[in-house]
């Protein structure tokens, strides 16, 4: 488990490294339960903090509230009661939402991460009022999910204002790769959750103090480097070790990105024996010659990054 260097008297629904986990699907689509728990079980035992299911590594816009409810329902038994979970309730539209969080609640999820509606732009008023409604229909603690890559970001005020006047909204999980929002919630709303949601920005949050915790996509299949930069780069940014961790990191990413979300992630999995690499559309053979590239680099590299 992950030491918090953090005041411990704030309640966090997130500290730590919490892993964002790809959802293994079968051939035919369906939801694959047991993968799933093949998964949840290495990283449980890795030592992570926390579970979270249904986020973009995830790819949410795939998921039935039906499928949110089973993988929640499998990973609350493979985890126990102790364990953290996570569940991310995004959709096309209010309604869709409400429904994911009706599948959230039955299946005993400990709170909810809230993306903005996917697909329409929409502006600052127009989160406010969704996020207004949302909280007013769950008992659960809820964080605000800002994802600038696949829906309309979240402005640093829109986040304050949201944290600040709505009880049941107690911070963010922020993937923008900017750390603005965490900056001005620690200097104006410190009581509020702040969790990076993009691995690149997780090593300078740290050294400026700014986050409680990460939801990790590159701890769903390598837990011992994201454990190990976490653990290190909160105690000392600058020691040799943590930049050591964090070159390996940027390393990584710089892999990754080269495919579409999760893509990259589901090769490694699979190169682990986590889980099935199974794509929502064909490989190209460019594709194809891309993951037998990462396949190479990451072989030549493993014991770098799992160190």
């Amino acid at each position: 488990m992950t030491i918090s260097i953090f005041d411990n008297t704030r309640k966090t629904l997130i500290s730590g490294v919490f892993t964002a986990m790809t959802l293994p699907r079968t051939d035919a689509g369906a939801v694959d339960l047991d993968e799933l728990t093949h998964h949840m079980e290495f990283l449980l035992k890795a030592g992570v903090d926390g579970i979270v299911l249904n986020g973009a590594t995830g790819e949410y816009c795939l998921t039935s509230p039906e499928e949110l409810g089973a993988m929640l329902g499998r990973a609350r038994v493979v985890g126990g009661a102790e364990m953290k979970l996570i569940a991310a309730v995004g959709a096309a539209d209010t309604r869709g939402t409400l429904q994911r969080i009706g599948a959230a609640e039955s299946a005993g999820a400990d709170g909810l991460l809230l993306p903005i509606p996917y697909f329409f732009p929409y502006e600052q008023q127009d989160l406010v009022a969704y996020a207004e409604e949302i909280a007013q229909h769950t008992a659960l603690p809820t964080l605000l999910y800002n994802l600038p890559s696949f829906t309309t970001g979240l402005e640093p005020l829109t986040t304050l204002k949201l944290v600040t006047e709505q009880a049941q909204i107690q911070g963010v999980k922020d993937s923008s790769g900017s750390l603005d929002t965490v900056r001005l919630l620690k200097d104006c709303a410190p009581r509020a959750n702040r969790v990076i949601g993009n691995d690149s920005a997780l090593h300078p949050a740290l050294a400026e103090g700014l986050c409680d915790g990460v939801v990790s996509g590159v701890s769903c299949v390598l837990p011992e480097l994201m454990l190990a930069l976490f653990c290190e780069a909160a105690k000392d940014a600058k020691s040799a070790r943590s930049l050591q961790l964090k070159s390996a990191l940027e390393e990584f990413i710089g892999w990754l990105v080269k495919l579409p979300v999760p893509w990259g992630l589901k090769v490694i999995a699979a190169e682990r024996g986590l889980a099935k690499a199974e794509y929502p559309l064909p490989l190209s053979s460019a594709r194809r010659e891309v993951v037998q590239q990462f396949l190479i680099w990451f072989r030549d590299n493993k014991g770098s990054l799992l160190a």
